[in-house]
């Protein structure tokens, strides 16, 4: 499907597409194998929801498509997408809607209130809605909550940097996909493509990160990459981990959300 969606965006040239950011990473792939320069498209912005994603990615993005990229939040039980949305003016957080929602933010585990500005996890209760209103809806995404910028009269809730129900918890560490996701694409011959595999070791959890490398990187290359992702986890993350870097194209591309965790501990 993704080199006819290629195909449409060439022949309709739209502006603005709004899709998961591990797709429009599928679709730059293509645009590539097909000799199309992604930065000849009509596209302008791209608004990305539906996982969590780095600004590194967006970095990532942004250069190889020469397009201004924005976050958009939202949840079905909520309203499904514009809950809040980023600025392209300012691309610092997401101004939430609060003449239709009224956020909180609370400690995950204690469940108290947490002022403007402290890391927990959001809560939202819905203002105008009328079919399935909500009261304190809890969203297992992990944020804060900050003054407002570009639009200033709504606060800014932070970029999502996980879930509390996707946390891996690796001997007594708590890590997050996301945090995997910023050190991966630091390192020039590592593509942005990765997943995190978990399996049983002499009855430890043990990590694997199964990650792509670059179409340049040669054999050399990818050794000196596989050590500094390990390097950099341990460093960044506080945990020791395999790296397994693979051949371009080797691991499954998303066609929606990305499925990075795979645990095969089989529990």
């Amino acid at each position: 499907m993704t080199a006819r969606q290629v195909q449409l965006i060439t022949d309709f040239r739209p502006e603005i597409i709004m899709i998961t950011p591990s797709y429009l990473l599928t679709l730059l792939d293509e645009f590539e194998r097909q000799g199309i320069d992604p930065r000849s498209t009509s596209l302008r912005v791209g608004i990305f929801g539906a996982e969590p994603w780095t600004e590194q990615m967006r970095t990532e993005i942004e250069q190889r498509m020469d397009i201004d990229v924005v976050d958009i939040y939202g949840l079905s039980e909520v309203i499904g997408p514009g809950v809040s949305q980023g600025c392209v003016e300012t691309k610092d957080g997401l101004h939430i809607w609060e003449d239709h929602f009224y956020p909180e933010v609370i400690d995950p585990i204690e469940e108290n209130v947490l002022a403007d500005g402290e890391h927990g996890e959001l809560l939202f209760t819905s203002l105008t809605k009328e079919a399935m209103p909500i009261i304190r809806y809890r969203t297992r995404d992990l944020t804060r909550l900050l003054p407002g910028t570009a639009r200033r009269s709504m606060r800014r809730m932070e970029k999502v940097t996980g879930r509390s129900d996707d946390m891996i918890i690796l001997r007594g560490v708590n890590v997050f996909p996301t945090q995997i996701e910023e050190i991966v694409l630091r390192i020039a011959d590592l593509a942005p493509h990765f997943q995190i595999v978990l399996t049983k070791r002499d009855r430890m959890d043990h990590l694997t990160v199964r990650v792509e490398a670059s179409p340049a990187a040669d054999a050399p290359s990818r050794d000196v990459a596989a050590t500094a992702l390990a390097a950099g986890i341990k460093d960044g993350v506080g945990v020791t981990v395999g790296v397994d870097v693979v051949d371009p194209d080797t691991l499954e591309r998303s066609m929606g959300k990305m499925r990075r965790v795979i645990d095969e501990r089989g529990r």
